[in-house]
């Protein structure tokens, strides 16, 4: 709860209260001079203890004083109106109260119930009528604590607005680095694996141009449409309002897979199997996508890291799941350390709600296995 501490206006009421109290205890002829001073002082005593008990905030620094405090102005209080029962003492009556309900984060029950017994006391000596006295007082108390209640409710909805917002900060945050991450994957995927093959096909231009040199050109124009292709590729992962465009004008998962393993057999020294399952058609788009991105990447890997020359690679449903293998005969690894490969891997199968892992032993090869829910395209 916030502390509150009392407007500016609530000084300046104290002080109007204070001169016009004064003035009418000094125009009451009844009382002698001295016993008018002595009114006059106690009652500014009075106010000065309700000041210093807020200017001094003792009920977060000392209770028992505030309570002492509390306690001295509402009987005083309560005293002066059995005395003089006039209409600014009236007035000064509700102030404890308005400090009981809306100063505090809680509601100091004993207070309250000091206040209603002095009140009491005071009309049963003034013997005022219930509904000159008592109806108002009731009247009062339902008004203050029906406005604290709405200043408590403002309170947490400002809290809560406070909170929503940090929150959609926080959010945005999150997108940020999310897609920059992604934006990230993508680029290493598909450049990554574009400047792979590229490298493959000079290599071969180079070993071959003097004893074959139509292949060579021939490799070199396919060398000329994957560097196209790659252009392409990032200017796509730049522009995000137009990523994934291919997957979502519906390309078939196994042409894109042909067309992969395509720009890497035409420099030759690389075989593939491909088993495919039709079934993995119908999938979504998003899995399809995940799924080329997943063998494009074990293939990637596989010619990096292994220099494995030889893939098997095993697409197929069963089950209401989705099962993606990609072997390679490349060097393998005894102690299996994810790169920024393996982890793009990792993390876009598990975001399809699947599961993979990757086995090797040093010489054997490496292998892929994923495994993902079969979720049928709804286009």
């Amino acid at each position: 709860m916030t502390k509150h501490k009392p407007p500016m206006i609530i000084l300046m009421f104290r002080i109007i209260l204070i001169v016009t109290t004064s003035i009418d205890i000094l125009l009451r002829p009844q009382i002698a001079i001295m016993l008018k001073a002595a009114f006059i002082f106690g009652f500014i005593l009075l106010h000065l203890n309700d000041h210093l008990r807020n200017r001094y905030q003792l009920f977060e620094n000392n209770r028992k004083i505030y309570y002492l405090s509390m306690m001295g102005s509402i009987v005083g209080t309560g005293l002066y109106l059995i005395r003089f029962d006039s209409l600014p003492l009236n007035f000064y009556f509700v102030f404890p109260i308005v400090e009981i309900f809306l100063y505090r984060p809680w509601i100091q029950s004993g207070l309250l119930i000091l206040h209603v017994f002095v009140f009491l006391s005071v009309m049963f000596v003034l013997k005022a009528g219930v509904q000159q006295a008592l109806f108002p007082y009731l009247a009062m108390l339902l008004l203050i604590y029906l406005f604290r209640s709405n200043s408590r409710e403002k309170e947490k909805g400002n809290l809560l607005n406070a909170e929503l917002m940090e929150a959609n900060a926080k959010l945005k945050e999150i997108t940020i680095v999310k897609e920059r991450t992604r934006i990230a994957q993508e680029l290493h995927d598909s450049i990554g694996h574009a400047l792979i093959a590229l490298k493959m096909h000079l290599e071969f231009t180079e070993n071959m141009i003097d004893t074959d040199p139509k292949k060579s050109k021939e490799v070199l124009g396919k060398a000329l449409g994957i560097s196209q292709t790659s252009i392409t590729g990032l200017r796509k992962a730049v522009d995000i309002l137009k990523d994934d465009q291919a997957w979502k004008n519906k390309i078939k998962l196994r042409d894109s897979l042909d067309d992969l393993i395509e720009s890497l057999q035409m420099a030759g020294g690389l075989n593939f199997e491909l088993f495919f399952d039709d079934t993995a058609e119908y999938t979504s788009k998003e899995i399809q996508k995940g799924i080329y991105e997943t063998v494009r990447e074990a293939i990637t890997n596989g010619i990096k890291h292994g220099n494995a020359s030889s893939f098997h690679i095993d697409i197929f449903v069963h089950d209401h799941k989705l099962f993606v293998k990609v072997e390679d005969d490349g060097a393998g690894c005894a102690d299996i350390k994810k790169s920024h490969g393996l982890q793009g891997m990792e993390e876009r199968i598990h975001s399809l709600n699947g599961n993979i892992q990757f086995v090797s032993t040093k010489g054997n090869g490496f292998a892929v296995e994923a495994e993902i829910p079969f979720v049928t395209s709804a286009g």
